[in-house]
Parts: structure tokens; C-alpha cells; sequence
């Protein structure tokens, strides 16, 4: 099954900002993903927010990912254009998701549905990987919503779902006051369209990371622990407050890789290139394996397979710490302690690339909090 963020917002188009304003605006408050909904606006306007956003998407290491609401065609002709989506939401009246993915352009993107009763659950398409449970309740944003299913029929929705390996996602009417329910239900995400004005997107976002935790723990207890992500998102320091709040060792990939090679990073890479840092990197990393562990990764590790295979096979639990490259950026640009981080389009475009192998990852949304909050809410939810 896919993993998504705990949040999933749409934009809406009765928001005085355009649609690419609000996604910007959501990346930037620290959301991974991003539902591109533009209805009632007519196709051309769609189509032309459709590329801003996805152009400052690119421009920023591919943040936030982009899923394009019921528009099939404007997914192909942004594709087509050199801008592909993170994906394509279809609902029931839509374009059936098996056609969608016979489309030219579209092999690649991840197909969403929504679904309402028992018959639609049991029946969702193959081609989708995950699709929304709903409506929770009755919401003023969807005039033609079906009737509401409440908690215990988001629970036999996320049930039934989750047995097929698709994502559920719960949708219609749902409040900050409702997320500890909707998880314990078995949400993978919530979906939120009207929530934004009356509370912090990040407050929003830290909440319902809390109790997705608190419900569906990220790990167990006395398993090791590894932390990917980019350079600058802070791996280092949420390892050496995670590690004391669990009893366990803390490591650091890199600096155990400069105490092997007697020379720093940089040294590394000038005097012997990046391929020769990598293959050092999955050998320091094996003799790490032997025991449990907090673990911060280099920037690029998870990109090896030696690496995920070392780690898979150790039983690590590996979660992506999922920080804007934006704010990575702004901590980390021309520190000449970090080889790859002198030059923001190769930072940036080395961020899109490694993308999609960090989102195939459970993930830690910082929200603006100091690495000892989020370990001690992360090990909060093994006690």
C-alpha cells in the first residue's frame, strides 16, 4: 500500500488566492501532496493554473507532488508539456480509472477514486492505488455528495480497502475534533478543502501527524530505526533526540564514514567521486546492522539498493524526514562541508530525482517543531 501524508488538502476555487497560489502556499506550509481541484472554473483557466503549479513544483525539487482532480485530459497535456503530475483523481462519474491508465502520457501516475457504500469498496478498479472513504458527513463544499457514512462505515470502507491494498482516504466534512476517530478507523489521510481559515495549516498538519502516530505507530518497540531524507532537513539532529527518548544507540552514516575514511565528505568525493563514496557508504552502513539503532542516512543513501536491501533485510524501519527543499536550502546553500549543495537548480534537481523513492516511505512531517518534540511525540506512540 502507498503511504500519504496524514493531510491531503484541496484547493478550492472560491478562495480568493488562484489555484497555484494555494498550492504554492500548502508546499510551503510543509505539505507533501497536494490535490489540484479546479471545478467549477472553466478548462482553460484550469489548465493554465494547472502549469503554473506544476512549474513552481518543478522549480522547487518537485514540492509539493500534484494530484489533478477529475481532468484526465488537462493530466496528458501537462505531461505532454514536460510537467507530469503525482497523479490523477477519478471519481465515479469520471473517466473509469483502467481507461485513464490506457491513456498516452499516464503509465506512470497514481490513479485515486472515491468511494460510498460497500458495493464500491468491494469493487474499486486495479489500476487505482488508493481512493477516498466517504462522505464522513454532510459538507457544503459538494452539493451532490452521497449520503453520509459516519465512523463505523469509514471504518468498514478503510477495512475493506485496505485489504486490497489501496490507500483509504477519509473525505467529506471532516474537522481537526474528528482525526483521532477517523484514524483509529483506519485512514491512511484525510482529505481537507475548508479547514484552512480557521486553524494554522501546520498546527493542522502536526495534529493529525500526532494521532496517525498515536493510531498506526511507525515502528515497533526495539526495532531500529533509519531517517532518509535531503540534505539540510535536520536527520542528524531528530536521530540524537530520538535515540535517548527510546533507550537506543544513536549513529550517524556520515560521520561514521569520515572516522573509517580518516577524511571528511568533501575530501571523499574530490579524491575519489561520488561512486566510491556510495559503495563506502553501503559497506559502512552493513557493519552498522548488528544491533538496533537510531540511524541518520546521508542525503543519497536510500538511493542504493545495497542500502534497502541491507536495511530490509536487518528489519530496520526506515521513515522519510519529509522537510520542504526549500527550507533544506536555506540552511544548507554553499556549505562546503556538503559537496552537493553548492548550486539550488542541481539541489533542487537532485531533490526531484530522489523524490520518488523517499514518498514510497512512511513519513515524518517536521511542521515547524524542534527535533525534541517530534521524537518525543514519535516516542510517544511505542509506549
Amino acid at each position: 500500500m502507498i503511504n500519504l501524508p496524514p493531510i491531503y488538502p484541496l484547493t478550492d476555487s472560491r478562495r480568493a488566492e488562484s489555484l497555484s497560489e494555494q498550492v504554492k502556499a500548502f508546499g510551503e506550509a510543509g505539505f507533501p501532496l497536494v490535490q489540484f481541484r479546479g471545478k467549477p472554473l472553466e478548462a482553460r483557466v484550469q489548465y493554465e493554473e494547472l502549469l503554473t503549479a506544476l512549474q513552481t513544483s518543478f522549480d522547487n525539487g518537485g514540492w509539493p507532488l500534484i494530484c489533478v482532480n477529475d481532468r484526465a485530459d488537462l493530466a496528458v497535456l501537462a505531461v505532454q508539456g514536460g510537467l507530469e503530475p503525482w497523479g490523477l483523481h477519478l471519481g465515479q462519474t469520471d473517466l473509469p480509472p483502467a481507461e485513464a491508465r490506457r491513456l498516452p502520457y499516464l503509465e506512470r501516475v497514481h490513479i485515486g477514486t472515491s468511494t460510498h457504500d460497500e458495493s464500491e469498496w468491494s469493487q474499486v478498479n486495479a489500476a487505482c492505488d488508493h481512493a477516498g472513504v466517504g462522505p464522513y458527513r454532510a459538507t457544503a463544499t459538494k452539493s451532490d455528495h452521497a449520503a453520509p457514512i459516519g465512523l463505523e462505515g469509514l471504518r468498514r470502507g478503510c477495512v475493506a480497502l485496505r485489504a486490497k491494498d489501496i490507500a483509504p482516504i477519509a473525505i467529506g466534512g471532516i474537522g481537526r475534533a474528528d482525526f483521532e476517530g477517523v484514524f483509529a478507523a483506519g485512514a491512511a489521510s484525510i482529505a481537507l478543502i475548508s479547514e484552512w481559515d480557521r486553524h494554522d495549516p501546520r498546527d493542522l498538519a502536526w495534529t493529525a501527524q500526532g494521532a496517525r502516530w498515536k493510531a498506526q505507530p511507525p515502528f515497533r518497540k526495539g526495532q531500529g530505526i533509519a531517517l532518509t531524507g535531503g540534505s539540510g532537513v535536520g536527520k542528524s539532529a531528530l536521530a540524537a533526540a530520538l535515540g535517548p527518548c527510546l533507550g537506543s544507540p544513536v549513529l550517524d552514516l556520515d560521520a561514521l564514514i569520515e572516522a573509517r575514511a580518516g577524511l571528511g565528505i568533501p575530501q571523499i568525493f574530490e579524491a575519489q567521486g561520488e561512486a566510491a563514496f556510495r559503495q563506502l557508504e553501503t559497506e559502512v552502513l552493513k557493519a552498522c546492522l548488528g544491533a538496533p539503532s537510531v540511524l541518520a542516512l546521508g542525503g543519497g543513501a536510500w538511493e542504493s539498493p545495497g542500502t534497502r536491501s541491507a536495511l530490509s533485510s536487518a528489519g530496520f524501519a526506515v521513515l522519510w524526514l519529509a522537510e520542504p527543499p526549500g527550507v533544506a536550502w536555506s540552511r544548507v546553500a554553499g556549505d562546503s562541508n556538503r559537496p552537493l549543495a553548492q548550486d539550488r537548480n542541481i539541489f533542487m534537481a537532485r531533490h526531484r530525482l530522489r523524490l520518488q523513492n523517499w514518498c514510497g516511505l512512511p513519513m515524518i512531517l517536521p511542521c515547524g517543531r524542534r527535533a525534541e518534540e517530534i521524537a518525543e511525540c514519535l516516542a510517544d506512540t511505542v509506549d
